[in-house]
């Protein structure tokens, strides 16, 4: 195993709508969990103060380029949190005085926050969107939202996340914002939720909010139900490297800001028990990186008949914590005799077969994502599991046809990968960390025979997480080449 000095990394930028959200970070800073706490942090202070627990659009310093900043709910709404101002889409002049003071209208207002961020190697700029009107407008429906998408177009801002509101739940108004963008703002990208009907007409699907204790197996689960629709993007939101396997965009919520609250209370929204995602900031890196070579793509796939049963047992030792996720009205219904259970489709698959999975010697065996992008790319996740009060990923040996494709993205952890491709030579092997700039010749560390190329899932893990900083616990990404 040697570095080649070659980097296989493309230097454009990610043309998935990838981005980060504020909203978990908004929570982080009040330290109470409240919304109405969350609404009145979002503005210029939390943006762009550098000390914590502000100094948000500094963050994620390498994946900036590949990620829209998108700011969550009420940016545009004033610090009182008035009801009647959502759906405004007016940058709030308390919450952003340096944007507003004297500009001569809501686009020019917002654009210079856009230029801002960008000039901190962001993407761009985009922010949250309430499915309403603010009260009192004078126009129709249509005419308000024609005002609001030309401001967004000349503004340059670049995504709308669409979430919820009066008419949240209402096709033929989702279906109007799509078609008025695509006329009055053709470079904004416009993100629905709550329908899957609208997957049919939207730019993005968002699959919904997830509480982090049981992520992987209730984004599997939302994203089987998913599976017959066509049209847009799906993006499953913060499970990264689910993203990267199966074509999909993600919704970044993690951040940098480790351990508890500022006020010293455990941060429950991503629990340093369990996964501790906040100390996973390079898989970001990883999945963005990837999306530049295997880009999200839109298209049905398929869930396995296979279904895996994940639990979390509650403790009273960390009761205040605990409670708060007991009492979640996401999971409550899922919890008897302080266990909570949550099952999910063991596998999904998109444009390629299965994988074939030896489970391990206890019989366990992960969840797995795994697609062929139509630019012919493979890629390839093991998500973690569940069970008690412990998590991780089963080391298993996993098989899959890759056909005669040279390129595969392969996510989390395994025992062995077994290869199985059409070619009857290869000459060299590279492998590079996501995240690096330097691919390995392991061509004498793997074995080639017959067809079937097999690699042990040590190499991985160790060329896979060579860029995790001190105290980063990211699971290995590693971009494969056949030569």
């Amino acid at each position: 195993m040697k570095k080649t000095g070659i980097d296989l990394i493309p230097k454009h930028k990610n043309p998935t709508p990838d981005y980060y959200c504020t909203w978990q970070t908004q929570l982080y800073a009040t330290s109470d969990g409240k919304p109405e706490g969350q609404r009145a942090i979002i503005g210029e202070k939390a943006l762009f103060d550098t000390e914590k627990p502000f100094g948000w659009a500094y963050f994620y310093e390498k994946a900036r380029e590949d990620l829209f900043f998108v700011m969550d709910d009420s940016w545009d709404v004033s610090l009182c949190g008035e009801r009647k101002e959502f759906g405004s889409l007016i940058l709030n002049a308390e919450k952003f005085p340096d944007a507003t003071a004297d500009a001569k209208n809501n686009a020019e207002a917002i654009g210079r926050l856009c230029q801002k961020m960008h000039s901190l190697g962001w993407k761009g700029l985009g922010g949250w969107v309430c499915a309403e009107e603010a009260e009192g407008a004078a126009e129709a429906p249509e005419s308000y939202w024609k005002k609001r998408l030309q401001e967004a177009n000349e503004a340059g801002f670049a995504y709308w996340k669409v979430d919820w509101g009066k008419k949240g739940t209402d096709l033929s108004f989702r279906r109007m914002l799509t078609a008025l963008a695509k006329e009055y703002a053709p470079h904004l990208t416009v993100e629905h939720a709550m329908l899957p009907e609208i997957i049919r007409d939207a730019d993005v699907f968002r699959t919904y909010d997830v509480p982090a204790l049981m992520s992987i197996p209730m984004t599997m689960e939302k994203l089987s139900a998913l599976s017959a629709y066509d049209g847009g993007l799906i993006n499953c939101e913060d499970e990264v490297y689910m993203a990267a396997a199966g074509g999909f965009a993600m919704g970044v919520m993690r951040h940098p800001y480790d351990g508890a609250f500022p006020d010293g209370k455990a941060d429950m929204s991503f629990p340093s028990i369990h996964r501790n995602c906040k100390t996973k900031m390079t898989e970001i890196v990883r999945a963005v990186r990837f999306h530049r070579i295997a880009p999200a793509f839109s298209g049905a796939f398929q869930a396995s008949d296979t279904r895996f049963c994940d639990t979390w047992r509650f403790s009273r030792a960390d009761e205040e914590m605990e409670s708060w996720w007991f009492e979640n009205p996401l999971l409550k219904n899922d919890v008897k005799d302080g266990v909570l259970t949550r099952k999910a489709p063991a596998m999904l698959a998109r444009n390629c077969d299965f994988p074939k999975i030896v489970p391990d010697e206890k019989g366990d065996a992960p969840f797995v994502v795994i697609s062929r992008n139509p630019n012919g790319v493979f890629a390839v996740a093991t998500l973690g599991r569940t069970r008690e009060r412990d998590y991780w990923i089963p080391r298993c040996d996993l098989e899959l046809e890759m056909q005669d494709a040279d390129t595969v993205g392969v996510f989390g952890a395994y025992r062995r990968l077994i290869l199985h491709t059409a070619r009857t030579e290869i000459h060299s092997v590279l492998m590079q960390d996501l995240a690096g700039a330097c691919a390995y010749d392991v061509t004498d560390a793997v074995t080639f025979s017959g067809g079937t190329l097999t690699i042990d899932g040590a190499l991985i893990e160790t060329i896979g997480r060579e860029e995790n900083p001190s105290g980063d616990t990211s699971e290995a990404g590693v971009l494969l080449k056949l030569q």
